[in-house]
């Protein structure tokens, strides 16, 4: 197209000079005729309505120039030869106008098409993969849950049996302690479902309320802290320096924060676990969670939040959760406005950070 354009002056420039220079009668509408030709083939109508400009002024230069004195008369042959190519001109580069304009018109629906149905390809690629995810799902729970189902179904029979049996009384509490850990990990599995399918519904409203995030995080450490206790570990808090408050859904940090810590004492033996607070130089709202723990490889990170990848792994402990509460917090995160990101290596521990948006800052 550039190229056109370039030519469409050249042949312009050639034919004017030869128009100026020679006595030779042209058919100035006809040879005149080609840039604006080739012009249009550039699709650039400035380009045109230029050098109809100056095609038709040379027209009448030329004639201006080689005509005797006279001469000149309105009913002139030639005279009126020119003022019919001028004539002739202008209307070709109307017609090239048009021509332009319902060529843009195409190729802009032509480009609209093309994004239109890439749209509707990604679409349908990410309903594919939407249905692909729902369906290991599905086969991922039905293998998840019927672990825990034939443990209750079993431990219930033996409780039945031991009732009525008084040698067995003593295996009782114990019984109904694996009762109900299996019991309450059903109802972890069903729960965290639940969250997710309502996610993904958009039922979820984010209810925003102006709290500390000092004394918000001092009660929190407070009440997780029996947790990291009964397995021996340590769990500090470091709060902001200066008083902080956040206009953000308390109950929804809540839970990210429980779910964090709750996954850092799981899966750390020994040492503690870090909770700090603090804004960023932005004044952004950060949240740590660092534990002492074994850490992830690289390829752990790069699923530990999705919500399907993690069923239905027959190495994972059912004790140690269902693999959801992750997805949950990102979404959860997300819902406020922040993101959630993590750090980790092999034998050096995990550190989740939450990122807020620096509009929860009130003061």
């Amino acid at each position: 197209m550039p190229l056109a354009g370039t030519l469409a002056v050249v042949v312009a420039a050639v034919e004017a000079t030869v128009d100026w220079t020679t006595w030779v009668e042209l058919d100035v509408s006809a040879v005149y005729g080609v840039p604006l030709v080739l012009a249009a083939v550039a699709r650039n109508r400035r380009l045109l309505w230029v050098l109809t400009a100056c095609l038709v002024f040379m027209t009448f230069a030329a004639y201006a120039a080689q005509i005797g004195p006279g001469v000149f008369s309105p009913s002139e042959p030639y005279f009126v030869n020119r003022v019919m190519s001028a004539a002739a001109l202008t209307l070709s580069a109307a017609l090239c106008h048009v021509w332009i304009v319902a060529a843009n018109r195409l190729a802009a629906q032509r480009q609209s098409l093309i994004e239109h149905n890439q749209e509707l390809d990604r679409l349908r690629r990410v309903a594919e993969e939407a249905s692909g995810r729902k369906t290991q799902l599905l086969a991922s729970v039905s293998h998840d849950i019927r672990s825990p189902l034939a443990t209750i179904d079993l431990i219930a029979d033996l409780i039945l049996r031991s009732a009525g049996n008084p040698a067995l009384a003593a295996q009782l509490p114990d019984l109904v302690r694996r009762l109900r850990n299996n019991t309450r990990s059903l109802t972890d599995l069903v729960s965290a479902l639940v969250d997710i399918s309502s996610l993904d519904a958009g039922q979820i409203p984010v209810r925003a309320g102006e709290f500390s995030l000092n004394k918000w995080l001092t009660q929190e450490c407070e009440r997780l802290l029996p947790l990291a206790q009964a397995k021996g570990l340590r769990l500090i808090s470091i709060g902001p320096e200066a008083p902080v408050w956040l206009r953000t859904d308390k109950l929804k940090l809540t839970r990210v924060l429980s779910n964090l810590v709750g996954n850092a004492v799981k899966f750390t033996e020994a040492g503690g676990v870090t909770i700090s607070a603090a804004l960023t130089p932005e004044r952004a709202p950060l949240i740590r969670v660092k534990d002492t723990g074994a850490g992830m490889s690289s390829e752990s990170l790069g699923r530990i939040f999705d919500e399907y990848g993690q069923l239905g792994n027959p190495q994972r402990d059912s004790n140690k959760g269902w693999g959801l509460g992750l997805a949950i917090c990102r979404r959860l995160v997300g819902v406020m406005g922040g993101k959630i990101t993590v750090e980790s290596e092999p034998g050096c521990g995990t550190t989740f950070d939450v990122h807020l948006p620096a509009s929860c800052v009130v003061k």
